[in-house]
């Protein structure tokens, strides 16, 4: 029962972290995508390049986030 409780807790500090990674992740998102839409941007094409491929990886990321805090709040759903 000890190593369940541990166990749990456990997963609700991933959980957390993953959460606080998720809201950063979004904000950066809506960051970038306002970015993208400012026509000077893409007067530096280096520039809009960056911006595109950090936005894919922040996206990719996310995604991959979200699986996982899935994951987590189903095996969590029973400890609470």
């Amino acid at each position: 029962r000890r190593r369940a409780e541990a166990e749990a807790r456990g997963r609700r500090r991933r959980l957390d972290a993953v959460e606080q990674r998720i809201e950063a992740l979004e904000t950066r998102l809506r960051e970038l995508e306002q970015a993208q839409g400012d026509p000077a941007l893409y007067a530096d094409g280096g520039r809009a390049r960056a911006v595109a491929r950090e936005r894919k990886a922040a996206e990719e990321e996310l995604a991959w986030l979200l699986d996982e805090w899935e994951t987590l709040a189903t095996d969590l759903a029973p400890h609470e």
